[in-house]
């Protein structure tokens, strides 16, 4: 189980990653061209990268699955922290830029 801490640092993270993100995806970035390229390149910008991009956006994909499901994107960035070797931040930039990029209409359930 996660303790108060870990919790309390992801939370803050993923809220921090939430405003960060927000303004990133206002403008994406230069030379994106479908939602895909756009969540691609954002990870990158966090430096996340990944062996197989259709493999990544499948995942974002679940993100968006999971948060229709009512999970919490805590409790999301969590389950992507016990699967990957992504920091903390990274994890909750994962979230994050997934909801903005695929499934925006769930972005109140990052916060």
């Amino acid at each position: 189980m996660f303790s108060h801490r870990v919790t309390a640092v992801l939370t803050s993270a993923l809220g921090a990653a939430a405003i960060g993100v927000t303004a990133l995806a206002v403008s994406a970035p230069a030379g994106a061209s479908t939602a895909d390229d756009s969540f691609i390149a954002q990870m990158k910008a966090v430096g996340v990268t990944f062996d197989s991009p259709q493999a990544a956006v499948s995942t974002g994909h679940q993100v968006c699955k999971e948060l229709a499901a009512g999970k919490s994107g805590t409790d999301i960035a969590r389950e992507v922290l016990s699967q990957t070797d992504l920091t903390t931040k990274q994890a909750a930039a994962f979230v994050v830029n997934a909801t903005t990029v695929y499934c925006p209409q769930y972005a109140s359930q990052l916060a």
